[in-house]
């Protein structure tokens, strides 16, 4: 049943209040958001899910409907009509297409800016490497700008003990991104963002080229920006107490204009 669209993934279910379901990046797991579901867990209803091919959950995420309908059916057996989504990186590609076909109150985005066609060009520019034997070298760029070597101690190694850089999880989660033209990747993506009616806030730890907040802003009447320089893509992990307290604020905002 590994891969089958109504198979639930692995998940935590800690707190009461609203819902808010946390969805990490690629190479992560739901042990990742730990810090968070501490702060919050006493006014919130956290969820946080393993992706498929990550920490507990089987199967594939190469088809992101599958992985959004498993994301879904997770939900509907907790009794969560309508959470506010919180995705990390490829986990923020998520939430964004989960708010796209599904109900929420909102939607927070940490550090994926959702512009594909340089990270698409470069991707594919690496796919021989990626998918031959020395991945290792040819993920080293993506290792790097992930940072987690830049977060401080004790954080630094808790985080590192949560990951599993897997040669065949990260082909096979790139699977869209290493086969599509840039340009056509970008329109799927743009019409996740047109079906957005929710608030959608993007938090990122790098200053952004007017031209992506432009794009942004575009496809998205609920966009809220929040800029922490310096954070780098981690910038979740690297200010916790901030970013609960951004969450909290976010949620309850939501939440409440949701239920009104």
């Amino acid at each position: 049943m590994a891969g089958d669209e109504r198979e639930l993934l692995a998940y935590d279910d800690i707190g009461q209040g609203p819902a808010v379901v946390l969805v990490h990046g690629l190479t992560f797991s739901r042990r990742t958001w730990d810090p968070l579901v501490e702060r919050l867990c006493d006014r919130f209803r956290c969820i946080s899910v393993d992706s498929p091919g990550h920490g507990d959950s089987a199967g594939s995420g190469a088809d992101l409907t599958v992985v959004l309908r498993r994301l879904h059916a997770t939900l509907t057996a907790l009794g969560v009509p309508a959470p506010v989504v919180v995705g990390h990186s490829a986990g923020a590609l998520a939430a964004t297409g989960y708010a796209a076909g599904y109900p929420v109150a909102g939607v927070v985005n940490v550090d994926q800016p959702l512009v594909f066609g340089p990270f698409g060009a470069f991707l594919q520019q690496q796919a021989a490497g990626l998918a031959g034997p020395e991945f290792e070298a040819a993920f080293a760029p993506f290792e790097q700008s992930i940072g987690v070597d830049h977060l401080p101690e004790p954080e630094r190694t808790r985080v590192a003990g949560t990951r599993q850089v897997d040669q065949r999880t990260v082909l096979d989660h790139w699977q869209l991104p290493l086969t599509t033209p840039p340009d056509a990747l970008q329109r799927l993506v743009d019409e996740m963002l047109d079906a957005i009616t929710v608030p959608y806030l993007y938090l990122t730890g790098h200053e952004p080229p007017p031209p992506l907040l432009q794009h942004l802003a575009a496809h998205l009447d609920g966009l809220e920006t929040v800029v922490w320089p310096g954070g780098g893509h981690l910038v979740h992990l690297a200010e916790p107490d901030r970013f609960a307290d951004l969450v909290a604020d976010f949620a309850e905002r939501t939440t409440s204009a949701a239920s009104a």
